[in-house]
C-alpha cells in the first residue's frame, strides 16, 4: 500500500481539507477536535460552545488538538489509536 506521510503540525490542515476529513469520517470538524488534548485544556474552551468554522480555525492555529493519528485511504477515515480500523483500511 502507497502511502503519503504529512506532519501537521510543519504543514496544518486547510478548511476545506478538515471539511474532507469529516465527510470521509461521518462526523464534523469539531468532532476532530481532542478535548482531552494538553492543547485543548490548555485552552480553556468550552466544546458544546465551538461551531465547524471555530474548530477548523482552532485545529489550523493548534494542530496538537485534533485527534491523531489519522489514516484515510481517500474513502474512509480511521481518528486515534484504533488498531482495528487501520488494519481494515490497509487490507
Amino acid at each position: 500500500m502507497d502511502f503519503e506521510y504529512r506532519d501537521i503540525l510543519e504543514l496544518p490542515l486547510i478548511k476545506e481539507e478538515l471539511d474532507e476529513l469529516a465527510k470521509l469520517g461521518s462526523t464534523s470538524i469539531k468532532d476532530l477536535l481532542n478535548p482531552g488534548s494538553k492543547g485543548f485544556k490548555e485552552l480553556k474552551l468550552d466544546l458544546d460552545m465551538i461551531n465547524d468554522q471555530e474548530a477548523a480555525e482552532l485545529i489550523k492555529k493548534n494542530p496538537k488538538i485534533m485527534k491523531r493519528p489519522l489514516l484515510t485511504d481517500g474513502k474512509k477515515l480511521a481518528l486515534g489509536f484504533k488498531i482495528e480500523e487501520y488494519e481494515a483500511l490497509i487490507r
